[in-house]
């Protein structure tokens, strides 16, 4: 099983290319270079290196959201044109999930933070306890303050560009509690091993069926810590 996988959801762009659980490529690039621009070359580039063709792909996924609006388009536009042509299956999966998984070694609560324009931020709350993760929290959209105010005082380690992004902030108003996990911006690796696991499992949809995944404080805003 060959997995194509892209990300477009901020600057810090990934194309990687696996064999099940191998990596056969990737291009790692953080750059003020749209993706419309990148993309489609450094599929071609990854693949070539490889000695494969596009139609040697079997699994393709594609980061959904939250993030960018213009990269998740194009990301979601040229994965849905690929996977169409080709009739093959897509992995959507958000930036919170490949987050959660990029921080694997991480235990107890763990919230993803994605910037999101007018000062506002994406976030979700997650709990992993040994081998099992729970989500806490799939979706929560607003202006920085109001969502940090909404976390519990607890220990939490904050991942994700937003983290990065609001280091300071956070750590003023963690009294000691929260942490920032400092790593890099791609999410290739973490996407790759995410979408080996469901397409094995037959977890993935048409192109006709890939939608983004955006999120609207109106109907998206979890009060996860009432349950």
């Amino acid at each position: 099983m060959k997995i194509l996988c892209i990300d477009t959801s901020t600057s810090a762009g990934s194309i990687v290319l696996a064999h099940e659980k191998r990596l056969l490529g990737e291009i790692l690039e953080d750059s003020s270079r749209t993706h419309s621009v990148r993309l489609l070359t450094g599929i071609d580039a990854v693949l070539k290196n490889a000695n494969l063709s596009i139609s040697d792909v079997d699994v393709f996924a594609v980061i959904s959201g939250p993030g960018s609006f213009t990269g998740i388009r194009i990301g979601l536009t040229t994965v849905k044109g690929l996977a169409d042509a080709l009739g093959k299956p897509i992995v959507p999966v958000t930036s919170f999930e490949a987050w959660v998984e990029k921080s694997l070694a991480v235990q107890g609560v763990l919230v993803p933070l994605i910037p999101a324009r007018r000062g506002e931020i994406y976030a979700a709350v997650y709990e992993r306890r040994g081998s099992e993760l729970k989500v806490l929290s799939d979706g929560i959209a607003g202006e920085v303050e109001g969502v940090i105010a909404r976390l519990p005082e607890d220990q939490i380690s904050f991942i994700g560009p937003g983290a990065a992004q609001y280091r300071e902030f956070i750590q003023t108003r963690g009294r000691g509690y929260w942490t920032v996990i400092q790593t890099d911006p791609f999410l290739g690796h973490p996407m790759a091993r995410i979408a080996y696991r469901h397409a094995s499992k037959g977890e993935y949809c048409t192109a006709q069926e890939l939608r983004a995944f955006y999120l609207r404080r109106s109907d998206a805003e979890i009060h996860w810590k009432e349950r």
